[in-house]
Parts: structure tokens; sequence; C-alpha cells
């Protein structure tokens, strides 16, 4: 199907919408999210060779000693031989003279060291300042151009962009919502849809969400066909075409839509009946033709001239004896209060085919049993559109209303849409009794659930998981004071006793002898003498000394302590909770939706998505999802990184996808400041049960009783 661009006027920015590609609704992403940091560090300055600072400081050094040489040796020289000249003549003169030349001439020379030392220092500074500013000038062109680059590419990025249904998502069930949001996915889903495939949509929520959709639809040059129940039933094709045992078998389904365990004889007995009445209509079999045979077999009167007289007298009097009416009369009344509001069904139809666009819509009014038999019948014709024609597989959006279908019935639907390729989408408006029982039988995704029981189902259906959270937070302060005193008071007696005795002995003994020589008459005369001498001792000592020693010693201990302590323990416990909170489901937005992928493994991902049709009309957004970019490196890395100076910035495809959703789980608000919601047309205005607005009601959407426009 391609959208016609012929009333782009009047659609404007919502012509986008159409844009292929099936979407659910929309994401944001930061574009700043993506800008990647300069990483290059800044180019620092180098430090001077410590050679050409050992140089200039050795020749400093050695110019200071030069000087004080000269100042002191060579003018101390020069001084003494010029007051020595005086003396001893002119010659010491010219000495002191050479003397203070010298070290002049030393002093000349260190100076011309420190010089050339100092001079090369200071070249060598400049060159690497030069060096360095010309490094960093280069530094500063490549970030400037890495950051204008950047700036330019996170410029030309989408901020929103599709989250597109799953390629093999053959269901789709949506649980809650407000009817402004569900009537704003029904927009989104649809349009996107309308460019694949046929859309058959089934509104039985009584505040016509199709609404929008089509009108949309109609302005695009999509051939829409809008049917409203029972308000227009007249143009209405769901018991069009139909066979005389398909008409019973939808029938008699309708008439027990209600009623779940229906017996299988009170189905049993009324299709009999409805089966032999139109074997004796004949070919002519239609609602109002089978009312007023219904009525023939109550006995009733019939004025609408639906049946012959030959009909009348052979109902009756050859379908039934009088036995069997009494028997059945009870299926006969309930057939009877049944099919009679429906008798105009399809009468004014005049031959139309399906649109490409097909609503069937129960229109604004308060529900009764003929309202829930029209639900019924629409979707039986459904089915059998599905099974029988020979077209492309639509998609079916079936948007329930508070009194919902029964299992059986959506489950026949699924069914049918499963053997013949088509989508299915069913929009709950609670997660209750049979919209519980279905849950998980496609892909689910929520809107807001109010109601907290709902909402608890919900968070048990998308499952719970393991994370670490803060069990405990610990904050104490202390302070301590100690005061102690201590005295101690003791005394001591000592006695002590010393005995002492010695005892000495001593003997001596010892002898001599001398010669003596004398000069004289005789040579030869001498003279000899011999002595011996002995001795001894003897003494013996006792002693006995006592002392008595008394000790007392006092003490006091004075003991003061002082502390102040504090302390903060942050205590983490692995916990299984919900994934997400049901409180959290309770207050999500509008037009926010939770789309539930599983992965394998059991892991749980959910999708947050805007489904507002007014977001077309912001900045910056694709009608395609958006492309993955590899997240800007961590600064730890950034830091081991250097970038390319010369090459400009081009984003390339990712190797993985982002770790963690970039987009936000909080959803945003679509509009823009300032921006107003388009009205539609009769917006505002009360509506009628007769139909749209007061007055005559609308060829809605716009279509000749002959065909398309």
């Amino acid at each position: 199907m391609t959208v016609e661009n012929t009333e782009a006027g009047r659609l404007g920015r919502y012509l986008r919408l159409f844009d292929a590609g099936q979407r659910l609704g929309w994401i944001y992403r930061d574009p700043e999210s993506l800008r990647h940091p300069f990483v290059e560090p800044e180019p620092q300055r180098e430090q001077v060779a410590a050679g050409y600072e050992n140089q200039a400081t050795a020749a400093r050094l050695d110019h200071q000693d030069r000087r004080g040489s000269a100042l002191k040796i060579g003018g101390g020289v020069a001084a003494a031989c010029f007051v020595l000249s005086f003396y001893l003549g002119p010659a010491l003169a010219i000495v002191g003279v050479v003397a203070l030349v010298l070290g002049l001439a030393r002093l000349a020379l260190a100076q011309q060291k420190l010089s050339s030392a100092t001079g090369a220092l200071t070249a060598q500074h400049g060159a690497l300042e030069q060096r360095f500013q010309s490094s960093w000038q280069v530094w500063q062109q490549r970030r400037q151009y890495h950051e204008s680059q950047q700036e330019q590419w996170v410029h030309s990025l989408d901020a929103w962009g599709a989250q597109p249904i799953g390629p093999d998502t053959r269901r789709l069930d949506v649980f809650g919502g407000s009817q402004r949001g569900r009537e704003g996915f029904l927009t989104v889903f649809g349009t996107s849809t309308l460019q694949e495939r046929p859309v058959i949509v089934v509104d039985l929520t009584q505040a016509l969400v199709c609404r929008e959709l089509s009108m949309l639809a109609e302005a695009a040059g999509v051939p829409v066909d809008v049917q409203l129940l029972p308000g227009r039933m007249a143009e209405s094709s769901i018991v069009g075409g139909l066979a005389p045992h398909e008409l019973v078998h939808a029938l008699v389904e309708a008439v027990h839509g209600d009623n779940p365990e229906a017996g299988r004889a009170e189905r049993a007995v009324d299709t009999r009946i409805l089966t032999q009445l139109c074997g004796a209509l004949g070919a002519d079999v239609s609602l109002a033709r089978l009312g007023a045979g219904l009525r023939v077999l109550m006995g009733e009167a019939d004025d609408t001239k639906c049946l012959g007289r030959d009909e009348r007298n052979r109902i009756a009097d050859d379908l039934l004896n009088d036995k069997n009416k009494d028997q059945v009369r009870d299926s006969l009344f309930r057939l009877v209060s049944f099919v009679h509001p429906l008798e105009q069904l399809g009468t004014a139809r005049g031959g139309r085919g399906p649109g490409y666009l097909t609503c069937l819509a129960l229109d604004f009014g308060a529900g009764s049993a003929s309202t829930e038999l029209l639900a019924d019948l629409a979707v039986q014709s459904v089915m059998r559109r599905l099974s029988t024609f020979e077209e492309t597989a639509p998609s079916v959006v079936v948007a329930l209303g508070e009194q919902g279908l029964q299992r059986r019935h959506l489950e026949q639907l699924a069914q049918v849409c499963e053997r013949r390729g088509a989508q299915l989408v069913l929009s709950h408006p609670h997660l209750r009794d049979a919209a519980e029982q279905m849950i998980g039988g496609g892909t689910v995704a929520f809107m807001k659930l109010g109601n907290h029981q709902e909402a608890n189902v919900a968070a048990d259906f998308i499952g719970r998981e393991h994370s670490f959270v803060l069990h405990s937070l610990t904050d104490t302060e202390g302070h301590t004071v100690n005061t102690s005193v201590a005295k101690t008071i003791g005394s001591s007696v000592s006695r002590g006793t010393t005995h002492s005795e010695s005892v000495t002995r001593g003997s001596n003994w010892g002898s001599s002898s001398s010669t003596s020589y004398q000069a004289g008459s005789s040579p030869f005369s001498t003279s000899t003498s011999t002595s011996t001498s002995s001795g001894g001792s003897y003494s013996e000592t006792t002693g006995t000394s006592t002392s008595v020693t008394h000790s007392t010693n006092e003490s006091t201990t004075h003991t003061t302590g002082d502390s102040d302590s504090t302390s903060l323990a942050t205590g983490r416990q692995r916990v299984y909770e919900y994934v997400l909170e049901p409180t959290q489901l309770q207050a999500l937005a509008e037009f926010s939706l939770l789309v539930v992928e599983r992965r394998a493994g059991g892991a749980v991902q959910v999708h947050p998505v805007d489904c507002n049709p007014n977001i077309v009309f912001l900045d910056r957004v694709s009608t395609s999802p958006l492309p993955q970019f590899t997240p800007p490196p961590s600064p730890a890395a950034a830091a081991t990184q250097i970038a390319a100076p010369q090459q400009p910035y081009a984003p390339t495809a990712p190797q993985q996808p982002y770790a963690q959703p970039p987009y936000p789980t909080t959803p945003q608000q679509p509009y823009a400041p300032g921006f107003q919601q388009p009205q539609w047309p009769n917006q505002g205005q009360p509506q009628q049960p007769g139909g749209w607005t007061q007055g005559p009601p609308p060829n809605w959407p716009g279509q000749q009783p002959g065909g398309y426009r």
C-alpha cells in the first residue's frame, strides 16, 4: 500500500506516521550521551637536560670563586707591592701591577665561561618553550577540530527513534491504559502497518478509539470502511455473504457467547431450530426473514411482509408440531429476542467490499444485549474473513471494552490468525478475568494499570531478579570519659643476723752466709760468717652482728581518659525482587508503553516506549530504529588512548550494542514547549447515540455507496 501525497496539505507532518516499518511507538536517547571526548593528553613542558643546569651552576660558582681570589689575593699583593715600593724601589710596584693583571685575566676568563653556560641554558629553555608552544597549538587545533566534528555529528543524530515490533511477533497483548493512550497506540501502530498489509480494527470500547486512525488514513488516501454498530448497522457487512449454515453458526456462538459453560443441548437445540428455519426459507436467508420465521413459530403476528403467505403457512404448520413447539418455546423466545434488534443488519450495504482499513466499531451508548451480540458477531465476521477471503493476511487489532469477550472466542480468533499468518493485537483495558488467563500467549506490553491488584499481576508476570541493594546504614558517634583514683599504703619489717669467724696461722724461716777478702800482707787471707733465723704467728677472730630494718611507703595515682569515636557503616544485601515494582506500573504516563522482552536464559528486558502520535511534530524524530554506536570510553580507558589528529571523526557501525540501554526508564514528555495539540474535526463536540454529532450522521470516513472515493 502506497500512501498518496495529495492530501499532504491536510495531514501535514502526520504523513510521517505512514512511513514504512511497523512501530509501537518511539524511544528517546539523548544524543549527548554518544559524544566521544577528546582523549589525547595535553602536551607538557619538557625539563631542561641536567647537563645544562650543571654547567651553568659550575660556571657561576667558579666565577664567584675567581672574583673573590682576584679581589683578595691579587688586590692584596698589588697593595703590598705598592707600599713596599716606597722603601725597596719601584720594581715591586711593577710586580704588584702584574699580579693585579693576572687576577683580572682569570676573572675575565671565568666571566666568559659563565656567560657561555648561561647563554646555552637560556637557549635551551627557549627552544623547549618554542617546541611546547608549537605542540600545544597543534594539540589545541586537533581538540577544536575534534569537538567541532563531534558537535556537528551529535546535532545530526536523532533523539527519538522508532520501537519496531519483533519480526517474528504474531501476537501482541497490550494491557491497561487510558482511552486516549490506547487511541494513540492504535494510531501509531495502525498507520505504520498500513504500508505493509491491510488492517482490521474491531473497536469494542464504545469510545471509538479507532476514530483518529480512520480519519488519518482517509486523509492519506487509504480506502477506509468504517462500520458503526448498532447506530449504522444497516451499512455493516459482518453478516454479508454468509451461507445459511455459517449464519446459523455465527448466531448460535454469539447468542451463547456470554455463557462459557453453556450446555451443548441448548446450543444444539438452537442450531437445529435455525437450520430447519433456513431450510424452509430456501436460498433467500437474511436476519429479517429469520426473525419473521421465528415469530411465526412463536405464533406472533408478523407485519414486516418479509415472508409470503405460503412460507408462513409452511413454517407454521410443517416445520414443528405443537408438542415440539411447546418443548422449545424457551429457545424460540431467546432466539426471537436476540434476532429481532438485528433484522436491519447489512440491509443497506450496497455490495461494497472490505476496505484496506476496516473498522468495526461499537458507537457511543450504554451496553445492551444486542450490543454485546453485535460484538460477538463482529469477531465471528473477522474469523470468517480470515478463513475464506483470498487476500493478503491482514493485521487484526481488537480493542476490547469493559465487557470484553469470552476467552474461548479470543482463543479461536488467535488460532485462526496463527493459521492464516495474520498479526493479532489484543488491547485489554484491564488485567483480570479472561485477560489474566490469556497473558503470555504472545508478546506482552503494559500501559498504565491503576488498580493495585492488576499492577501486582503485571509485576509478577514481568518477574523478579537478583540484585544488591542497600540493606542497612549505621551511623554511630560516641564520647567516653574515664577517671580513676588509686591509693596504695604499705609497710615492711626486715631482720638480719650475721656470724663471722676467722683463724690465721703463719711461720717463717731463713739462713744467710757471707765471705770477705782483705788486702794486706797475706794476699790469700779470707773471713767467713753464717747466720740462721726462724719464727711463727697465730691469730683467731670471732664476731656476730644483728640488723633490723623498718620501711613504710604510700602512693596515690589519678588517671583520666577522654575519647571520641565516630563510625559510618553501609551494608548491602542480595535480594530477589521485582524488575518493576507495582507502583511503577501504576504511575506510568498516559502514552507510556512497556514492552516486555524475554531473552534466552530467562533474562527480562523492558523497553520503555512512548506511543504519542504528536511526537512526529518534534525535531530530530526518526520513524526508523535508532542506530547503535560504540559508547564513549571510560575515563580510565580514555587516558590510555590517543586520538588520530589528522583524520575527521566518522562514526562507524558498532561491534556490540550498549550494555545498558541509554535511553531513560522514565517516559519523556513528547510535546515541545509551546506546542498545541491539534484539534481533530468534531473534537470536543457532544456525541449523540445516533451518530457522530448533532444532526444527520456524516458518511465517515466519506465513502460513496457504490465504492471508495
